[in-house]
């Protein structure tokens, strides 16, 4: 069976993966120069920098056993485990994936620590059932997704809960405002987040789409890079793929590209699917990297600003904190992630430009780093985040009932199907090999 895969981000590579490891003879077709999608890790000024996902969890369980039965064993070790939450001038260090450290950090006002514990603890134990990152439509059926977080977390453990813990979470590992976010994913993200190890990759980010990558091509298929898809039909003997300077015919297709892209490539033959495709909200964004002369020197990795206290930054990440071999000794390197519609305003900028929007916000916790600084790059994501407003859940569980993709030949992957982290793009992509390897069957 040969099988193209559009995509060689963490659901394409999956699977890709997976339908090689079943005997198909894959193609991968990724227009970026490079594998990895938004887990991209580059290089700049002698730093590897990971220009977007950055960390991964002991609850990545499908990323982590591909990992391991691609060869990647030993890649993915335990991060430094420090966060950090900038309130009132000072950051406040946590401990990621523990409940007790956040009580017990400065961060929180004991009042809010009071109403955590006697309310919202209690309320994510009696939904336990309801959320489950694996299946969001449940909370949607049990009427969670009617409203944004913000909206229900104001009303029922008032505003420093919005404030101090919503807002930091969201805003920097989702790209979403708490009164755009939907209550029942951000519930889903708390019981889920509750105790769990945060895990890093030894060589970047990227370390496991490239060794997914490698894999393939030692079982036969290939990984072309700089190859977008630019039309496909599909057929009763199977489906053509235009490229740039012909077409070529394979007996099914994964489309891991982002929603917008594949609603291009499938709305006209595949109208019910594309209408669908057209209730997926994408939010542009771009991340500022900096190489410094000298270390940050702070024992966090992440450090995220209550709502209020940034102008344009979201969170910053100093990358000294992972393992050794990204950054050389002796230096420092930062990742800044914008609040999520400064985000969208500096996709067109440049590098410069963008610095001087968050330079004042890095200030804060490096004061004077402007006259470190060594080298400056801006990444830019046209369809960088992909939002799960109030009601998405609902419209979620419309593609899980299975009745949308239509074309046996033809697979969607994405982490829109799922949840908009790398280990739901891995589980959409080993979805999707399993649908096309039905058609071979």
């Amino acid at each position: 069976m040969r099988v193209a895969v559009a995509g060689a981000g963490p659901a394409g590579m999956a699977a890709a993966f997976r339908l090689s490891r079943a005997g198909a003879r894959v193609t991968v077709l990724e227009a970026a120069a490079a594998v990895g999608g938004r887990t991209l890790t580059a290089a700049l000024d002698g730093v590897r920098i990971d220009t977007a996902a950055q960390l991964f969890s002991s609850g990545d369980t499908r990323m982590l056993a591909l990992l391991r039965e691609a060869g990647g064993d030993g890649v993915a070790v335990p991060a430094p485990g420090r966060d950090a939450l900038w309130r009132r001038g000072k950051a406040h260090e946590v401990v990621y994936g523990s409940v007790a450290s956040m009580l017990g950090s400065g961060a929180l006002p004991l009042s809010l620590k009071l109403r955590l514990g006697a309310k919202y603890l209690p309320f994510l134990a009696r939904h336990a059932a309801d959320l489950s990152t694996d299946a969001l439509e449940r909370a949607a059926a049990a009427g969670l997704d009617r409203e944004p977080i913000g909206a229900w977390g104001e009303r029922e453990l008032g505003r420093d809960f919005v404030d101090l813990l919503v807002h930091p979470l969201l805003a920097t590992l989702y790209g979403m405002t708490p009164e755009e976010a939907s209550a029942g994913f951000y519930h889903a993200l708390a019981r889920g987040g509750a105790a769990l190890q945060i895990l890093t990759l030894r060589g970047g980010a990227s370390t496991f789409c490239e060794v997914l990558a490698r894999a393939v091509a030692a079982g036969g298929g290939q990984v072309r890079t700089g190859t977008p898809v630019r039309a496909l039909r599909a057929g009763a003997d199977g489906v053509e793929i235009g490229l740039d300077g012909g077409a070529e015919r394979f007996d099914a297709v994964v489309l891991a590209v982002p929603a917008p892209v594949a609603r291009e490539l499938v709305g006209g033959s595949m109208p019910e699917l594309g209408d669908w495709l057209a209730g997926v909200s994408v939010r542009p964004t771009a991340t500022l990297a900096i190489t410094t002369d000298r270390p940050l020197g702070v024992r966090w990795f992440g450090l995220s600003f209550a709502r209020g206290e940034s102008r344009a930054a979201g969170a910053l990440c100093a990358l000294e904190a992972k393992p050794a071999g990204l950054v050389p000794p002796g230096r420092g390197a930062l990742v800044a992630f914008p609040l999520p519609h400064t985000g969208e305003r500096l996709l067109g900028a440049t590098p410069q430009e963008a610095l001087r929007a968050l330079l004042p916000d890095l200030a804060l916790p490096f004061p004077g780093i402007e006259q470190w600084i060594r080298a400056v790059e801006l990444y830019r994501w046209p369809h960088g985040w992909t939002l799960f407003p109030a009601g998405y859940l609902a419209h979620l569980g419309r593609f899980r009932a299975g009745r949308l993709e239509s074309e046996p030949r033809l697979a969607l992957a994405g982490d829109y199907l799922h949840a908009p982290t790398v280990e739901g793009a891995v589980a959409s992509g080993l979805r999707a090999a399993e649908r096309v390897l039905g058609v071979g069957r």
